[in-house]
């Protein structure tokens, strides 16, 4: 497509991808082609840079109990977001952190409002490269939440499956370190029972498992330990979701 020279100018004046998209109403890759020849590549590539299976684990933890993905049909780019509660801010500074090591690429970052209150923070990447990753090692039929779990748990792969819990007990989990207690909740029945098999095989002990039930509602799964296991585990997974503890008022 033959773009104007209105467009020509704004590229000029350093105007943002987003910003002319808005202003001229021109595709964003098209934008973006004309971009790369009147001023050179802009846009940063994804790396995949996980030091180690721990890293990748948390991650994939992270996405399995937060994140979402679709594919857009417009322009068919592959959307990956994770949400936040804002309360959490400290926790998604360092989840920022962590995302531009892991994929050489800071992540699109918006904050939602509700009753003009900030309410939410929404970490976002477009990447194939990246759903390509979580999709190799995750699965799910329809609604994510309700059925995502891992395609193959590994339990030799203890450095995977350390980091996968740490992202689960960080998005939807709880810990309270003076009182020993640690607990994961999920509406996916696989995704609590492969928790409940990493945490079997780390403590050799197996967690507290209950059902909560509540009409319209799915079924929430929740595995819970107490006392000098919880403390172990807890030590074991070190969280860093310091807004999942009890100890920490918000």
């Amino acid at each position: 497509m033959k773009i104007t020279q209105e467009v020509i100018n704004l590229i000029k004046e350093g105007t943002s991808l987003n910003k002319i998209n808005k202003i001229t109403g021109f595709n964003k890759s098209t934008i973006y082609f004309h971009y790369k020849k009147i001023k050179g590549k802009k846009i940063k590539n994804i790396e995949i840079n996980f030091k180690n299976e721990n890293e990748l684990g948390e991650f994939l933890g992270v996405f399995a109990g937060d994140g979402s993905f679709y594919k857009a049909l417009k322009n068919y780019e592959y959307i990956i977001r994770i949400y936040i509660g804002y309360y959490e801010k400290h926790y998604a500074i360092y989840l920022k952190n962590k995302l531009m090591k892991w994929f050489n690429k800071k992540p699109h970052i918006y904050i939602t409002n509700y009753k003009n209150n900030p309410s939410l923070i929404t970490l976002h990447y477009s990447s194939k490269q990246i759903y390509n990753l979580i999709k190799n090692h995750l699965e799910w039929k329809g609604k994510k939440s309700k059925t995502v779990r891992l395609k193959k748990l590994d339990l030799k792969n203890n450095e995977f499956n350390l980091g996968f819990l740490r992202g689960l007990i960080d998005t939807d989990g709880s810990y309270y370190v003076p009182k020993r207690r640690i607990s994961f909740s999920t509406i996916s029945k696989e995704l609590a029972r492969q928790a409940y098999r990493i945490i079997k095989h780390q403590l050799k002990k197996s967690p507290k498992q209950y059902i909560i039930k509540k009409d319209n509602k799915a079924d929430l799964y929740t595995l819970s330990l107490h006392g000098l296991e919880a403390k172990r585990l807890i030590d074991i997974i070190k969280p860093k979701n310091i807004n999942k503890t009890y100890a920490v008022v918000v």
